[in-house]
């Protein structure tokens, strides 16, 4: 796969680009993750629940129109639907009563943390996620949305150390590693999130988003012919993320290749029509011309580079035999 644009009125000089890219390197993003925190029937109301539930395939009568509930009474299915269809003000009022019925079930206080979350309530939602693991110091959704909150409450200290005890519940959860690099990165320690970038894509060749936030760091490095081979793996991956061409975009346009970056931009603004950055960024290099001899991009070819370099790591995830948390990530 290769990006050529069609754009053929590129008057600016070359003499113009680096005053061109300079500015605009913070248009570049990060993001963060888009792991599907809850999926219908994913979380049912089990008391002292210490797994995630398999989903069940609903029977006819399952589907059937649920029977009246008496007035004031909250089922979980009734709050869950609150919040699977984004009401999430309401979810949380719903979790709430739930939660006091029904005070010994951890999945009522993840959900009611969820929707707290999602509502923007985050002391709410740190209190109920805390509770979830009170009650069940195993729940790993619990201990990995609580290190979001905290993230998102700029403490990325405090996430660390929840993360070190997902972690112990599940040494080779990828989404934990990934939410390490965040932690670090917020704490500018970019060699260790990059490192945990690593482990999390060594754990999971799929995990996208920690090939974007790895890229990221490497264009914030001005390592921008490092980022290229992640991103095309990552845009390869997933189609439908504009931060992710966003980032190509900048790769690419800081690497001298501006059409493909134009193009890169362009896929970002019709994947999220109001992505700013990516708007931005696409009419900043539509009249920027390559140098002459400059050839075509394979974003294919890349992916398939940055899939072998993932071969090459050397990483190990260490624990510690005694408490079985994990102690450090050892990138090559």
């Amino acid at each position: 796969m290769s990006f050529n644009s069609k754009n053929t009125q590129r008057p600016f000089t070359f003499a113009l680009r680096a005053a061109l890219l300079v500015p605009f390197l913070a248009l570049a993003g990060c993001g963060t993750d888009d792991d599907t925190i809850v999926k219908k029937s994913d979380t049912p109301p089990v008391v002292a629940q210490t797994q995630t539930p398999q989903t069940v395939t609903p029977t006819p009568a399952e589907t059937a129109a649920p029977a009246a509930q008496p007035v004031g009474e909250v089922t979980y299915e009734i709050a869950e639907n609150a919040f699977l269809n984004a009401r999430y003000d309401e979810a949380v009022d719903l979790f709430t009563r739930y939660t006091e019925k029904n005070d010994r079930n951890p999945w009522g206080y993840y959900m009611l943390g969820l929707s707290a979350w999602k509502d923007g309530r985050l002391d709410s939602a740190e209190a109920a996620f805390k509770q979830s693991l009170t009650l069940d110091p195993g729940h790993l959704k619990s201990c990995l949305n609580l290190a979001r909150v905290l993230l998102d409450a700029h403490r990325p200290g405090e996430a660390l150390t929840t993360l070190d005890n997902a972690l112990a519940i599940e040494p080779t959860s990828s989404t934990a590693f990934r939410l390490k690099g965040r932690a670090y990165h917020d704490l500018v320690q970019n060699d260790d999130a990059a490192a945990a970038y690593q482990a999390a894509i060594h754990l999971d060749p799929q995990d996208a988003w920690s090939m974007n936030n790895l890229a990221f760091i490497y264009i914030q490095q001005g390592r921008y012919e490092e980022a290229l081979p992640a991103l095309a793996r990552a845009v390869e991956l997933r189609k439908d993320v504009a931060v992710f061409y966003n980032n190509l975009g900048m790769a690419l346009e800081h690497t001298g290749r501006f059409q493909a970056a134009a193009d890169a931009y362009a896929f970002a603004v019709d994947t999220e029509p109001s992505n700013e950055k990516a708007t931005l960024n696409h009419e900043r290099v539509l009249t920027v011309r390559d140098d002459p001899g400059t050839t075509p991009v394979d974003l294919a070819a890349l992916a398939r580079s940055f899939e072998t370099t993932i071969e090459t790591w050397n990483v190990s995830i260490v624990t510690d035999a005694a408490t079985d948390s994990v102690v450090s990530v050892q990138p090559q």
